[in-house]
């Protein structure tokens, strides 16, 4: 909803005051009810579906192919696609930016490798369904999109196996392709529960005043006035870490505290949502699974 100005001077307000009143009683450390479900897709390797109460829903389909290679780089690609939104749109294309500098700085590159010459090369789709019909009228950016576009992605990979190699020709004068096992079952996982490896995951921390709060709402967001995307993996604030607009409105400076503020956030409550997401991409169930 477009905010009035008497509406968002409420709403700014109650977000910049001592003790934080959000618009939908969240603490200031806590998501949105959100549900998910994974390995829905028949024809991926790995899937997940993820969307939150007020009706944003995200889709993620991860595929791998056999290709010849040069670039270990050049073998993840993630694409986000937005509706109503073209494709090369700044959104899309800095959204997809972003997930992609996540997951290549969270993943052994050399697991996809099969032969000197061939790899296996991740593709990752991500769909965002559905957005609110007053987007294109409104002073909020979808920014805050990130983190729910990063779980659904987070829990698409842990859910991704890959066929077993059967092969053992790793020669470069020989241009025979890599032969796998039929059964599926002897699958092996991207990401293995011995691994200490996790796909980073990205949380949006707003400042309105001196408040830092996680998930902002869309009545939130235009009220904004600054953000930050930050990297959590394994207990630790990482890369990318990159300052994000919320609101059109927004451009007040971010000061040193609030970084530290919202990199405390983020590690106090990394650790319960990647629990959660990762619970979540073991289940094989036909129903949605609640995330937290």
């Amino acid at each position: 909803m477009v905010l009035s100005p008497a509406e968002r001077s409420y709403i700014y307000s109650s977000l910049s005051s001592s003790e934080v009143t959000r618009t939908d009683s969240r603490k200031p450390n806590q998501f949105r009810p959100l549900r998910a479900v994974c390995s829905f897709l028949p024809n991926s390797n790995g899937s997940s579906r993820i969307f939150t109460s007020d009706g944003l829903e995200c889709i993620t389909s991860v595929k791998a192919k056999v290709t010849k290679f040069e670039s270990l780089v050049e073998l993840v690609t993630v694409e986000v696609n937005i509706s109503q939104q073209r494709d090369d749109s700044s959104l899309c294309l800095n959204l997809s930016s972003l997930l992609s500098k996540a997951l290549l700085s969270s993943i052994n590159l050399q697991t996809l490798k099969l032969t000197d010459t061939y790899a296996f090369q991740l593709s990752i789709d991500i769909v965002v369904l559905s957005i609110p019909q007053d987007f294109n009228s409104s002073s909020y950016t979808l920014y805050s999109l990130l983190s729910l576009a990063s779980f659904g992605m987070f829990i698409a990979l842990k859910s991704t196996r890959l066929p077993l190699l059967i092969s053992n020709t790793n020669n470069k004068d020989v241009e025979e392709e890599p032969t796998f096992a039929d059964d599926w079952e002897s699958s092996i996982p991207l990401f293995s529960e011995d691994s200490k490896l996790n796909p980073t995951v990205l949380f949006i921390v707003s400042v309105v005043g001196n408040n830092v709060f996680i998930d902002p709402s869309l009545e939130e967001e235009q009220v904004s006035e600054h953000a930050l995307c930050v990297g959590y993996n394994n207990g630790k604030i990482v890369a990318p870490i990159q300052s994000v607009t919320l609101s059109t409105s927004d451009g007040k400076a971010i000061s040193v505290n609030i970084m530290k503020r919202a990199f405390e956030l983020v590690k106090e409550i990394g650790g319960p949502v990647t629990q959660a997401l990762t619970n979540i991409s073991k289940e094989e169930l036909d129903d949605f699974d609640v995330a937290f």
